[in-house]
């Protein structure tokens, strides 16, 4: 279920992606637009929010804050000894698998461990 909520959501993200390259293409103020194209503003920033925060972890710059969350790590195993880059941990949750190089960019984990607790 979790899956199809999160295929869903990226659907939707797709979507909004492109109304509001529609609006920053306009030269409208925001309420105006939202009121000619029948889109609720409530909904035009929530997407906004959620489309920028995805833009900052992509670019690895999100340092994500919030409630605890605990999550079972297993240690990896040492399959790559003649590599640089090699597995320091496997996080298993609800179905998910997240293995963990070594290097690995502290904000993405505190993300990655946020979103893991919530499915």
């Amino acid at each position: 279920m979790a899956t199809m909520k999160a295929a869903r959501h990226e659907i939707l993200k797709e979507k909004w992606r492109e109304i509001i390259r529609r609006y920053n293409e306009s030269g409208l103020s925001v309420k105006k637009w939202c009121n000619e194209n029948n889109i609720a503003i409530n909904q035009y920033y929530y997407w906004l929010r959620v489309i920028r925060q995805d833009s900052l972890i992509q670019a690895g710059t999100l340092a994500v804050t919030g409630q605890t969350q605990f999550v079972e790590v297993i240690q990896g195993k040492d399959e790559h000894s003649s590599n640089s880059v090699q597995t320091c941990a496997v996080l298993r949750l609800n179905g998910n698998e997240i293995e963990i190089l070594n290097g690995a960019d502290p904000n993405t984990l505190c993300y990655l461990l946020n979103i893991l607790g919530k499915s």
